[in-house]
């Protein structure tokens, strides 16, 4: 009995054992294949050898330029260094991603599901994280993302309640204060500490005062400190000097249409913006998870037709714009273009209001879908509530002249949106031959992602 009881614990071990080391290999591997500094990630460089100190920088760069001082304090720092320096601390934040993301959804050393957590990581397009610079993007996206998704699985392990040390604490305040430093990030902690309040205090009403076998905490604090955190990042954000002198400049070197445009003309370019991102070219997470809702709506009755709307405005406008711009357009290259900024030709006009309607079609069918899932109710709005929160973020940016010239780095919490909900659709699907599907579009996506993002670099190499 012993002896079974330690090969079980062996085992437990395992799973996330695996999965950590081939996250560790994965990325380490694609990141060697990087080839420096490009971009902006340049530009600072040059800036940070002007300046005789790195503290003095970061107080002009406030006063003129941003408000994200401990992530650019970090990002002088970086330029000055081998960027080996960067490719190692980068990887680094993928496997603490990871990890937290193991945390959050499986909890489980023993389960095979950690794999699919890097399964569905790995297919993430990371060279969106390169889009401006290898250094400047990651801290100012992925690395948010890695120290929201950290602190985030700290919550988590309060309401299962698991003993978490003062020292992890410390930790998560850490990751907290980063996240919010930066104004997409800060507003994701401000959107999910709000859920986590609301969630924690009618849990608490349900059940009463005392803690029960659901292991929910005595008290709130660390989801008080997600949500004043986040208002905290915000409003230094909006304060700082810098962001209105940089909004001015990228007015005037972006987009000068910007000021002149109404609010329904900025909603208009910015939601079928981001509709063309993951329709324009076939886009892997995006189609995973229109399958996934096809898969786990087929099995009612009342969820069966909708269930086949989104995988069907999701293939109809991706083969639109592979004949389109492949096939007769001789297209060679994998990038995008950005919508009419005024309707003054015909076909301008048709495409973007189909989009939009499709748009519109797509998420209440998506909304609809997923309240009418066999979860628990929590499961249901927090699936909501994520994809909520990185559309929302995404399409606040129609209020910075930004909006096409920060490209698609800022979908990232869609992105990680759509995956996180996919753990738990994949969870659903029952059919062996939905499994294989599912499993073969992860292998694809996997593929693209490193065919994409390594041969990138390659060819900025050559």
């Amino acid at each position: 009995m012993g002896k079974n009881k330690g090969q079980s614990q062996s085992l437990a071990r395992n799973w996330y054992a695996i999965t950590m080391t081939i996250c560790t290999g994965f990325f380490l591997l694609m990141h060697l294949t990087f080839v420096g500094f490009t971009n902006d990630d340049v530009y600072f460089r040059d800036l940070a050898a002007m300046w005789e100190s790195v503290p003095a920088l970061i107080v002009d760069r406030y006063l003129t330029d941003s408000s994200r001082v401990i992530s650019e304090t970090i990002l002088f720092i970086l330029v000055q260094c081998p960027f080996l320096v960067w490719q190692l601390l980068d990887t680094l934040i993928c496997i603490l991603l990871c990890h937290s993301a193991c945390v959050l959804l499986v909890n489980d050393k023993s389960k095979k599901e950690n794999l699919l957590v890097l399964a569905l990581f790995a297919i993430y397009p990371y060279m969106h994280v390169g889009s401006a610079g290898w250094i400047c993007t990651s801290l100012n996206y992925m690395w948010p993302m890695a120290t929201l998704t950290y602190a985030l699985s700290g919550v988590m392990r309060r309401m299962r309640g698991e003993h978490v040390a003062v020292w992890q604490y410390v930790l998560y305040g850490i990751a907290l204060i980063f996240t919010a430093n930066c104004e997409m990030s800060a507003t994701v902690l401000v959107f999910a500490g709000a859920y986590l309040l609301v969630r924690y205090f009618v849990i608490r009403k349900e059940q009463g005062a005392k803690k029960t076998a659901s292991g929910i905490p005595s008290n709130c604090g660390l989801e008080m400190a997600t949500l004043l955190i986040g208002l905290a990042g915000l409003t230094f954000a909006m304060t700082a000097p810098g962001n209105g002198e940089r909004t001015a400049m990228e007015a005037l070197n972006w987009m000068p249409e910007f000021p002149d445009l109404n609010m329904f003309q900025k909603f208009r370019l910015c939601a079928v913006f981001v509709f063309e991102h993951f329709v324009m070219i076939p886009d892997v997470p995006f189609f995973l998870f229109s399958l996934l809702l096809l898969f786990t709506g087929w099995k009612g009755k009342k969820t069966r037709i909708v269930s086949c709307i989104p995988i069907t405005i999701d293939v109809v406008f991706t083969a639109y714009y592979f004949v389109k711009d492949f096939l007769l357009g001789h297209k060679k290259n994998y990038d995008f273009t950005t919508p009419a900024i005024y309707l003054t030709e015909p076909y301008d006009a048709v495409i973007q209001i189909t989009e939009l309607v499709a748009f519109g079609i797509y998420i209440a069918a998506t909304l609809y879908l997923l309240w009418q899932l066999s979860l628990s109710l929590w499961e249901r709005v927090g699936m909501i509530w994520a994809l909520g929160t990185g559309f929302a973020v995404r399409m606040a940016l129609m209020l910075s002249p930004t909006m096409f010239s920060s490209w698609h780095r800022t979908l990232i919490f869609m992105y990680f949106a759509f995956l996180g909900d996919s753990y738990l659709l994949i969870g659903l699907c029952e059919h062996k031959k939905q499994k294989h599907l599912i499993y073969a579009t992860l292998a694809a996506g996997v593929a693209v992602n490193l065919i994409l993002t390594v041969g990138l670099q390659i060819r900025k190499a050559g």
